[in-house]
């Protein structure tokens, strides 16, 4: 993959940039779009989304359900045989309103018409970076000669992760292990780490969810869950892309799910994934442990594979009978691990899991009991 800092200096020297999603809009596509749309909006850029005339609708939570991208917006009255007197608005917070007062003839709903700026705007002579995103190559987007000659004098940031992508910009971030949505987490990082606030990381995990098919992708690599886990630490509502893809599983289970991927983390030197679930996260849930079997079932369908090497997983909660236990279920395929648990700890082993309980007030302390027999 080119060189972050090279695209970086090429966004910095740049005013007006336009960016240009592939035509087939998907999640993956759409968080990028979205997190760099914003972010570099943040940063006084102008910023035009060609193409993107509208969200799919199982993706416009991304944008806060706002139905336009476009910074720039045309509102046309029909006024053929009707005179207007007097233009006049308010603006507060919340609103924007426009009062029309005519001499002559009535404005109707029927005359009023709205116009984007991404839907009239596909000028590129203004355009002084084109930033591409899941383009294969210009030839895809089926624009007018005179667009393709005015790009052929446009530096162009190329971010794809398709092993056809033809290596069409100036620089070109093609990186095939990787989401689209992941590259754009690293580029935004590089240009500025402060850009990345809830919003913008809510956009960005979502894309990488989408992309992965909710983990369920046998090469998702342990690399995707450390950013998923940077954006989630950044203020990613992971809640929230949840409920979009379990919208007919009771709130408590999504809620305990959202918190369980949140304090998910990994040890590299373990190869471990581990979770750490205490009273308060089913307080807050309004969950039991009982809820902890659809966790469970997500993690073992969704985000990790129990029969590949170094996907163990591991989950400790508070017991609620007895504040002097640690409950914990281990998962491992390697028979091995699972009789250093049960040797140590009181339990029972099914298949490629152990379930046990540990002695113990802190699930910290309970945490390294394990860690130190595995």
């Amino acid at each position: 993959m080119a060189s972050l800092n090279d695209a970086k200096n090429l966004i910095e020297k740049s005013q007006n940039i336009s960016l240009l999603p592939a035509t087939n809009i998907q999640g993956d596509i759409l968080g990028a779009t979205l997190a760099l749309f914003y972010s570099l909006g943040k940063i006084r850029k102008n910023v035009n989304t060609m193409a993107l005339k509208k969200i799919p609708e199982q993706f416009q939570f991304l944008n806060n359900n706002q139905p336009i991208l476009a910074k720039n917006l045309t509102i046309s009255v029909e006024t053929s045989g009707k005179e207007i007197k007097e233009i006049r608005y308010e603006k507060n917070d919340k609103d924007l309103k426009v009062y029309l007062t005519c001499a002559k003839g009535i404005i109707e709903e029927k005359d009023i018409s709205l116009k984007m700026e991404s839907e009239s705007n596909n000028d590129f002579n203004k355009t002084e970076l084109l930033i591409t995103l899941g383009v294969k190559s210009l030839e895809e987007l089926g624009l007018a000669s005179r667009d393709i000659k005015s790009l052929s004098e446009t530096p162009i940031l190329n971010i794809d992760n398709s092993v056809s992508n033809e290596n069409f910009g100036e620089i070109n971030l093609i990186n095939f292990t990787s989401s689209l949505s992941e590259i754009a987490t690293e580029l935004i990082k590089s240009i500025d780490e402060t850009l990345v606030n809830e919003d913008i990381a809510t956009q960005l995990l979502g894309g990488i969810i989408s992309s992965s098919q909710n983990f369920k992708k046998p090469n998702t690599r342990p690399k995707t869950f450390e950013t998923a886990s940077y954006l989630i630490e950044k203020g990613a509502n992971h809640q929230k892309i949840i409920q979009y893809f379990y919208k007919t599983k009771p709130i408590s289970q999504i809620k305990l799910l959202g918190r369980s991927l949140e304090k998910l983390v990994f040890d590299p030197k373990k190869e471990l994934y581990q979770i750490l679930l205490d009273k308060k996260d089913f307080q807050s849930s309004g969950s039991t442990s009982k809820d902890l079997s659809f966790v469970i079932e997500e993690l073992k369908s969704n985000f990790w594979i129990p029969s590949s090497v170094g996907s163990n997983l591991l989950i400790l909660w508070e017991s609620h009978a007895s504040n002097n236990l640690v409950k914990g279920i281990f998962y491992c395929s390697q028979p091995n691990s699972l009789k250093k648990i049960l040797d140590n700890f009181e339990g029972i082993s099914r298949d490629n899991r152990a379930l046990f309980v540990i002695k113990e007030k802190d699930l910290r302390l309970a945490r390294e009991k394990i860690l130190s027999v595995l």
